[in-house]
Order: C-alpha cells, then structure tokens, then sequence
C-alpha cells in the first residue's frame, strides 16, 4: 500500500512538530515536508507534490487562503485541509472557496484528525457537523434568492 505523502504548513514550529509525530506514525501516511508560511507551502507543493496539505489559515506573508488558492490553480489534485483556531465564517468559507477539501479546528482529537484526512483523501469533505451545518445553513441562505417554488395547477 503506498503512503498518503503529507505537506505540514504552519508557522509554529512545536505544532508542526507535533502533527508530524502524530501522522508519521499512521502506517498509511508520510510527512514529506513542512512549511512555515503560505509562499514556502506553495514552493514546497510544487517541487514534492503532496497528496494532502494540512495547512493553518493565519500565518505571516501570504496566509493560508491564499496559498490554497494558489496551490489549487497549479495542483488541483492535491487535497488540502485548513487547520485552524479561527472558528469564524468568513475563513471557513474563504477556505472552501479557494479550494480547501476541509476545514478543521485545532481543538479536534488525534484519532478524529486521522479519521477525518483519510476521509479527504477518499473525497469526503472534512468538516465537524457544527462546521457542515453552517456551510448548509449558508448555502441555503444563497440560495432562497434563485430558487422557485413551483405550484399545482387544479383543474
């Protein structure tokens, strides 16, 4: 079975360090690199071609969103999950916008975490229900505008 190749972005150190302890001891995913900031995780994308790119939203220089954004134009095949202590709708949706397949909370659990990416990469969304009901919620709020009910005609 071949690895999920993983590309860890974020600009602390100790918590790079920590999810790649956490990841690199899965028996189906490698860390093949890290990043600290969104203009090196897009350099590091494009030269090692990461299967899953787990990256933080609020970083120094360019941010996550961005980077994912840019990441996507150029590899549109690579899943890329935000990590983040920003619970707020307007990265959320950013995220998902700029091609994110996901976007978790650092408060998540290890074990979820790993469920979660394994997810992405077979191509479910990584979301908590709380984050997946406030996408609903929102896409039925765009979409009340467009949407016709349709009437009965009797005769």
């Amino acid at each position: 079975m071949e690895k999920a190749r993983v590309l860890l972005v974020d600009d602390h150190a100790l918590f790079r360090e920590g999810l790649a302890g956490i990841i690199g001891s899965q028996p189906d995913m490698q860390v093949v690199g890290e990043a600290n900031d969104g203009l090196e995780a897009f350099v590091k994308a494009q030269e090692l071609k990461p299967d899953l790119i787990l990256m933080d939203v609020q970083m120094p220089g360019m941010d996550g969103l961005e980077a994912a954004r840019q990441i996507k134009q150029t590899l549109p095949e690579a899943v890329i999950i935000m990590l983040t202590v920003r619970d707020d709708d307007e990265k959320l949706f950013g995220a998902l916008k700029n091609g994110a397949q996901g976007y978790l909370l650092k408060e998540i659990r290890s074990q979820s975490m790993l469920e979660m990416l394994r997810g992405a990469l077979r191509g479910e969304a990584a979301l908590s229900p709380t984050l997946a009901g406030r996408v609903l919620s929102e896409f039925r709020r765009l979409s009340k505008g467009g949407v016709q009910e349709t009437k009965t005609m009797v005769d």
